[in-house]
């Protein structure tokens, strides 16, 4: 049997990292926004989706599925269909549009979705931070695995809609050993993969789980998928809370979180998520209310916006985007609830 090490180095000398996709760009002419003598123009053509990307997180999904009976039914954990699924999307240079993808699609199932999101989320950050193919693999394994001993927590505690007791806290803090102790039935090839699962929860000030580690004592890769941890499972509708706008999400990681992972890790966070990012309904400085379907990683302030609502407040219906970065005259001044917008399109 080829131990998973094997295979990452065999896949990673097979291509080289792709280049970062180029932004398409959705020309809205500005002018139009402030002479109300002339009708809006609007590009009618959102940026495309691979086709592939839909393919590639529903295998991610349906694997992710099996994971629970899996482990309930002490088997022994397969890296080997997720490995290939990444490298697909790795080699095709679809990082980011299986990431923007699977934020869509967050809230529909527990932790196979959060799985994903966490996985795609890291893979993001490390291409940020230029690892190679063997190292984005390795990460978007780690992400995908990382959580698999939550599955051994009882039900009663994971469901609770109340404040948890700390001996129900404490029993939560013991799940990166269960992770750990799966991923060990593994072999000895997937050493490297028990550590980071046993490093995700750990803090850069040492505030962190199961072993209170600090600073340079945490692999990157763990701070990579703790941050993304962290994040997904603020945006994610919990049995307990509503969910947390992604703007809130990350404003929350700037404020209060910032002290508990490395400055270059939340840089590139900040840098790969934006404090736009997809789904955010915003308004712009010309009344405009939209969504945000699309980032500009050269400028992530001025993402690309579906228009909802003109600046007279009339519904816009059908394809109408605005990118930001090719409008100057234009900027968010704010963000808006999903739930007031979506009552307002349905007159709800």
């Amino acid at each position: 049997m080829v131990m998973l090490s094997e295979e990452i180095k065999q896949a990673s000398r097979k291509t080289k990292r792709p280049k970062s996709q180029q932004e398409r760009k959705i020309w809205m002419h500005t002018s139009s926004f402030f002479n109300d003598k002339e009708e809006e123009q609007y590009q009618s053509a959102p940026p495309t989706l691979n086709s592939q990307v839909p393919e590639y997180y529903n295998d991610l999904m349906e694997y992710a599925r099996s994971i629970p009976q899996k482990v309930k039914s002490d088997q022994v954990l397969s890296p080997s269909p997720v490995l290939a699924i990444l490298h697909k999307v790795i080699e095709k240079g679809v990082i980011d549009e299986l990431y923007n993808y699977a934020i869509q699609r967050i809230n529909e199932e527990g932790f196979p979705s959060q799985s994903i999101g966490v996985t795609a989320g890291s893979l993001k950050i490390g291409q940020g931070l230029e690892y190679n193919m063997e190292e984005l693999l390795k990460l978007g394994i780690a992400g995908f695995f990382e959580n698999v001993g939550m599955y051994m927590i009882p039900d009663s505690i994971l469901e609770k809609r109340g404040k948890l007791t700390p001996d129900e806290m404490n029993i939560i803090k013991q799940h990166p050993y269960q992770s750990a102790k799966i991923i060990e039935r593994m072999g000895e090839g997937f050493k490297w993969l028990q550590e980071i699962v046993l490093q995700v929860h750990e803090r850069w000030d040492g505030t962190g789980y199961p072993r209170r580690l600090k600073g340079e004592e945490i692999l990157e890769p763990a701070m990579i998928i703790g941050i993304m941890d962290v994040y997904i499972a603020m945006i994610k509708k919990k049995p307990y809370r509503d969910r947390f706008l992604q703007t809130e999400a990350i404003k929350s990681i700037i404020d209060i979180e910032k002290e508990k992972f490395s400055p270059r890790v939340t840089r590139e966070f900040l840098k790969q998520i934006t404090l736009f990012p997809i789904n955010t309904y915003v308004k712009l400085n010309n009344a405009v209310i939209g969504k945000v379907i699309s980032t500009n990683k050269d400028n992530p302030m001025r993402p690309i916006i579906q228009v909802l609502y003109d600046g007279v407040g009339k519904r816009i219906n059908g394809g109408k985007f605005i990118n930001l970065k090719d409008n100057p005259m234009l900027h968010i001044v704010g963000t808006l609830d999903e739930k007031d917008v979506v009552n307002k399109l349905y007159g709800r």
